[in-house]
């Protein structure tokens, strides 16, 4: 009897205990379980087993870096990933180094299939890549890690965009690229960019089109024969005296999983469009939608900022001429005011007169006198605190 396969489960437990228990209950391999960290590495170096399991439960660098760890220890081992990420770029991201790929949500059908078709593959469905495709999958992951760098440095929408079109066009050996974002709020989707054509912006509805079949949709489409498809518009085509003879359109998608636009490549240089540069088309698509939603936030908050700071200015100015107006108003009062006390400088000499021409001892004299002193008291502190006010006004900034 043939000893039955050591199989090391790599595993998160987000709700999968259960199915690795009843898989283990079945009796047919010995299980073993570990943690995604050095001693879970250590156990892989320890014992020879014949199939790693790998949970990803998030789309990080560094569950794609694990499964180099592991291939460092064991270059032949079968690794089986288990994870709803990484499905449509499994062969660009991981290349030749897993064996099989079971999307989320888990279940044991799907588990005891998987593992008996690795551990007995026949000749159709053993997925391990040639040499030289191995090779330039690699390179095409280099391509990716290279292109995410590149769209993470970049603030600027339009800069961002040619960028994007530039990497694409190059590693998928198209004529022109396309990106088509999705405006919720009026469900269009807008491009302000492509190669080879007039730079301007085209909004049409996101229900029409091959980009809005492909957003509606969320599935990508390969289209070796565009005039043949009711959903292609050769007006674009006839306006600029272009000929699509093959179209690839992508769904991009952000971090969330929303669909936030569509990728679109055209023209193969040498043939049609394939699978592998569907899945590769979607990978370089994830990292652009991430990109354009941040860079689409800076501009945004951009605005904000700006718009904030023109009517700050034109609160600033409004101020400023609402300040200059209530000065020279006051000033221009109180010049008035001053003017009109000065009318009064004459009312001393007067009671002096009176007083003279009726005699010191008149009872009238005596009024006249308390009068003018008070007056002149009066008006002389006026005056002063007057002169003082306007002053400052005109000295005040």
């Amino acid at each position: 009897m043939s000893k039955a396969p050591d199989i090391l489960i790599f595993s998160d437990g987000n709700g999968t205990s259960a199915i690795y228990e009843s898989f283990v209950s079945m009796g047919n391999y010995y299980v073993h379980f570990a943690q995604k960290d050095d001693s879970g590495l250590n156990k892989l170096n320890a014992h020879e087993f014949d199939l790693i399991l790998v949970e990803i439960s998030q789309p990080l660098m560094s569950e794609i870096l694990f499964i180099e760890r592991i291939r460092l220890i064991n270059a032949y081992v079968p690794v089986v990933i288990v994870s709803e990420y990484f499905r449509e770029t499994k062969n660009s991201v991981f290349g030749n180094k897993i064996s099989q790929f079971i999307d989320k949500p888990l279940t044991l059908d799907k588990l005891y299939s998987t593992i008996q078709d690795t551990l007995n593959p026949d000749a159709e469905s053993k997925k391990y890549l040639s040499s030289e495709e191995a090779a330039i999958s690699d390179k095409k992951l280099l391509v990716l890690y290279e292109f995410s760098k590149r769209l993470n440095s970049i603030n600027d929408f339009d800069q961002l965009l040619m960028s994007i079109i530039e990497l694409a066009t190059d590693a998928l050996k198209a004529d022109r690229a396309t990106v088509f974002v999705l405006d919720k709020k009026k469900n269009e989707l807008w491009s302000r960019v492509g190669t080879g054509i007039e730079r301007k912006e085209i909004r049409f509805p996101k229900t029409t089109g091959i980009a809005g079949q492909v957003v509606c949709s969320g599935t990508s489409l390969i289209i070796d024969d565009p005039y043949s498809s009711p959903l292609f518009n050769r007006e674009v085509d006839i306006k600029t005296g272009y000929k699509t003879e093959s179209l690839l359109c992508v769904p991009m998608r952000n971090l969330s999983g929303e669909i936030v636009g569509a990728f679109q490549v055209l023209n193969k240089e040498n043939g049609k469009f394939s699978t592998d540069d569907e899945m590769f088309l979607s990978a370089m698509a994830a990292n652009v939608a991430i990109a354009l939603e941040n860079t689409l936030l800076h501009d945004d908050l951009k605005s904000k900022y700006e718009e904030t700071q023109r009517l700050y200015d034109d609160l600033y100015t409004a101020q400023k001429m609402i300040v200059w107006d209530t000065k020279h108003s006051t000033i221009s009062e109180i010049q008035g005011m001053i003017n009109e006390i000065k009318q009064y400088d004459a009312v001393p000499t007067q009671v002096k007169k009176l007083i003279e021409a009726n005699g010191k001892d008149n009872e009238v004299a005596d009024k006249l006198m308390k009068l003018r002193a008070n007056n002149d008291n009066m008006f002389k502190r006026i005056n002063a605190r007057l002169t003082e006010m306007l002053k400052e006004l005109e000295t005040a900034s």
